[in-house]
């Protein structure tokens, strides 16, 4: 998908950056379908507003797996708790 020439980019650079809206994400190490590099630096382009949970606890379909997933990125999104480790 990435080779196709023929479509747009699918993300404006500029625009992440000056997101102001806090984001959390779940990041395998060793996701089947996502390279963790590709998702620490889109991550990167959102700033300190983007907190990431690097883990191999999960796999990709970890926010559909487990409910707490998404209870604790929402949390790590308000401040309410540690990345967790």
């Amino acid at each position: 998908i990435a080779a196709k020439a023929d479509w747009p980019p699918l993300y404006d650079e500029a625009r992440l950056k000056d997101c102001a809206v806090p984001v959390a994400a779940l990041v395998s190490y060793d996701d089947i379908y996502v390279v963790r590099e590709l998702s620490e630096r889109t991550a990167n382009l959102l700033g300190d507003k983007c907190l990431l949970w690097i883990t191999n606890q999960f796999q990709h379909s970890g926010l559909r797996d487990d409910p707490t997933v998404f209870t604790k990125l929402l949390e790590m999104t308000r401040g309410e708790g540690a990345i967790p480790s």
